[in-house]
């Protein structure tokens, strides 16, 4: 699918991020005759006229590598501008794909990990994804104002039940002071022992926390060496990308004007939701999977479900575009 875009023309791409049991990806490297020959990146093409995204996914990975691909979702949407178009890359994970890879068209392939590919070039819209990609798919949220014991337990069960990356966002709207401080200290001594979670901070409680070391409670240096997620409000003042100072990873975002937000700000996730009704807000209806689709759908960086889910609604959540879950209570 081609579309003008000023004096460029816009290409819509099919790309395919195809995943093996190990939880490596499929890499191809670009054949002679092609732009940017012998860069590596993820196998797919263009969109042609009258096909949808994922079925110009299948083809192409039919005729590229003569694969057939099962079932898979979208991720979400990246633009690039190149010399000779801007291009628009539709991101789908593919997690069953049926025969082994076989070069078609003179390529080179190899299976490698997101964080550690190993080789190089890698294509200029591809390289700067890794990381994000990459990302944990489940993060935890933090509740000591409820419960201070239940939820260092909670935390301690929910690190040790699993070995891939989490995200702990460290949220407490309900504590001040020493309170509060108490809560971070304790967040950091059940987090940190695990390689495999990575300690946030709601910027709301960034700025209690904040206002705990100016009265000598704790070192603001401390907060500060911790990255942050925005709340939708801080997201929505935010006037311009954050300083090198201040790593802001991710926000709360839920609405489509948010999620606008949040990309043109360089962030590397959001939170969408509530998909389901929660405790926290009884009687009030949740998006269900559809909205929470719908609502993604335009999104050009990865988004996290939110709201009454738990692990056992991870793969649910990824074919409905999400790139994880975000858990309070249900993180055990």
């Amino acid at each position: 699918m081609v579309a003008p875009l000023g004096d460029k023309k816009r290409i819509d791409v099919a790309v395919a991020v195809v995943f093996n049991h190990r939880g490596e990806v499929l890499w191809g490297c670009r054949p002679e005759g092609k732009p940017y020959a012998g860069y590596w990146e993820f196998p797919g093409g263009k969109v042609e006229a009258g096909e949808t995204v994922w079925q110009a996914l299948v083809r192409e990975l039919r005729e590229e590598l003569d694969i057939e691909c099962l079932a898979g979702a979208r991720w979400f949407i990246v633009e690039h501008d190149y010399e000779h178009a801007h291009v628009r890359l539709h991101l789908y994970r593919v997690w069953t794909h049926r025969g082994e890879p076989k070069s078609l068209e003179g390529q080179q392939f190899a299976w490698a990990n997101l964080n550690d590919p190993n080789f190089s070039p890698i294509l200029p819209a591809t390289a700067p994804l890794l990381p994000v990609l990459a990302q944990p798919r489940l993060m935890a949220l933090s509740d000591f104002h409820a419960d201070f014991d239940a939820c260092s337990q909670r935390l301690q069960q929910g690190l040790s039940a699993v070995a891939e990356p989490v995200y702990v966002q460290f949220r407490e709207p309900g504590l001040r002071g020493g309170a509060l401080v108490k809560a971070f200290e304790q967040a950091r001594r059940v987090v940190e022992p695990f390689k495999h979670g990575t300690l946030l901070i709601n910027s709301a409680t960034r700025q209690a926390l904040l206002a705990a070391a100016a009265d000598g409670l704790l070192d603001a240096g401390t907060v500060a060496a911790y990255p942050v997620h925005l709340t939708e409000q801080h997201l929505l003042e935010m006037q311009a990308p954050p300083s090198s100072g201040l790593a802001v990873w991710g926000a709360s975002a839920h609405s489509e004007a948010s999620l606008s937000k949040a990309h043109a700000l360089g962030l590397r996730y959001a939170v969408v939701g509530a998909v389901k009704e929660t405790p926290s807000h009884p009687g009030q209806e949740g998006l269900g999977w559809t909205g929470f689709e719908a609502m993604t759908e335009p999104a050009r960086l990865p988004v996290f479900a939110i709201g009454g889910l738990s692990r056992a609604d991870l793969h649910e959540a990824c074919a409905h575009g999400a790139h994880g879950i975000a858990m309070m209570r249900q993180f055990d």
